[in-house]
């Protein structure tokens, strides 16, 4: 499939034909979607066409947690006032899929000196159905989770130019008003800073945790305005001891100590740690196994082969971050961990798409398991690239 220049080329330089081929598997995977699933402008997306339906009628009463998406809504309001339909927002998610490639393969380059490895985890991502699925739906996902690969190529170059600093800080602040769980690159982030020289990042350091206050000032004051959104949809599948939301599970009959009225969610989690440890430990499994009950066996099946290759290859990244000692890719592995977090603790989403940022790390990880696996099988020795060093 790939010449022998590819293989033993470690400039990590692309080719023209490489870019194509890239944008060519890109392009197919977007034609397989749109044309199988349509453009999707019904269930959660219309929440985020009405709101900005409300506000193009000058309706300005929003609930405070409608600020954790407005960056969504603000697009399509953008659009409305260009006098174009809601439906064009697949063109502009289109746009942000294609420079999330972009960026990703910009990113693969700083840490990668494999033309080969380059090109083939720069087709995993491309082709990442998974992940490209949500391109022509019009939710929040597909936009959150090309953002989230933008300002992880900002962060990782954002002292090779002011441009490059502003735009990371952009990113960084506007990312919570596109998903709440966006403020979770801020953690992220900061340990990036923090496996260089914390004292020469104190600024940014402090300028996160303030702003990280900002955004759990603005959660605690949605418990008291939208608790509604929060307590029924959050906390009752922990009562109810579900792994994937909305669909039952079995795992009440390891509750020693039964939920009652008046019981706090902490408490009753607390007092039966047979059942939580098993509900965390399913959910920590289901957010990487993509596969639901109610899916076809064939569709369970594409999904246990491609993500099978994905993860054992971030393994082998993975292994290989930690035997070369190799601290600062350390983040990488951290935005899995962290972007897992809610999941763990909340539910994990019926179709799997809030484990799309989870993806982006993973895929990320397996490019450095693919360059990993070409050396071996080369017989070539590791590239220190400096290119991140601070």
């Amino acid at each position: 499939m790939f010449s022998r220049d590819i293989l033993e080329n470690r400039n990590g330089k692309l080719k023209k034909s490489d870019w194509i081929l890239i944008v060519c598997s890109w392009l197919l995977i977007q034609i397989i979607v749109c044309y199988f699933l349509g453009i999707r402008d019904q269930e959660e997306a219309v929440k985020y066409i009405g709101l900005a339906d409300k506000w193009m009628k000058g309706d300005r009463n929003f609930s405070l947690y409608n600020l954790f998406y407005s960056g969504y809504v603000s697009i399509f309001v953008l659009l409305r006032s260009f006098g174009l339909p809601f439906k064009s927002m697949y063109v502009v998610q289109l746009l942000f899929s294609l420079l999330a490639v972009y960026f990703f393969i910009k990113i693969l380059c700083l840490y990668i000196q494999s033309r080969f490895a380059i090109v083939v985890s720069a087709i995993l991502y491309a082709t990442c159905y998974i992940i490209q699925q949500w391109v022509s739906a019009l939710f929040t996902d597909s936009i959150f989770s090309d953002l989230l690969i933008i300002a992880t190529y900002f962060l990782l170059t954002e002292k090779n130019g002011t441009g490059n600093k502003w735009l990371f800080w952009i990113l960084l602040y506007i990312l919570p008003l596109f998903r709440p769980v966006g403020f979770l690159f801020i953690p992220v982030a900061c340990l990036y800073w923090l496996t260089f020289n914390p004292r020469k990042n104190i600024s940014r350091l402090l300028v996160c945790m303030g702003y990280l206050l900002l955004i759990g000032l603005v959660v605690y004051k949605t418990f008291g305005h939208d608790e509604p959104y929060y307590y029924p949809i959050h906390s009752l599948h922990n009562i109810q001891a579900n792994v994937i939301c909305g669909y039952p599970g079995d795992l009440l009959k390891y509750a020693t100590i039964p939920y009652q009225e008046g019981m706090s969610v902490f408490s009753f989690l607390y007092h039966n740690p047979g059942m939580t440890c098993r509900l965390f430990l399913l959910r920590t499994y289901k957010i990487f196994s993509m596969g639901r009950p109610y899916f076809s066996s064939v569709h369970n099946l594409l999904l246990f082969i491609t993500t099978f290759f994905y993860y054992t290859s971030a393994i082998i990244g993975t292994i290989d971050i930690f035997r070369r000692k190799e601290n600062k890719y350390y983040f990488l592995i951290a935005g899995v961990l962290i972007f897992s977090f809610p999941m763990i603790i909340f539910c994990v989403e019926w179709t799997g798409r809030l484990s799309l940022p989870v993806l982006n790390f993973v895929l990320l990880l397996s490019g450095i398991g693919i360059d990993r696996i070409r050396r071996s099988s080369n017989f070539l020795p590791p590239v220190r690239h400096d290119a991140l060093q601070q």
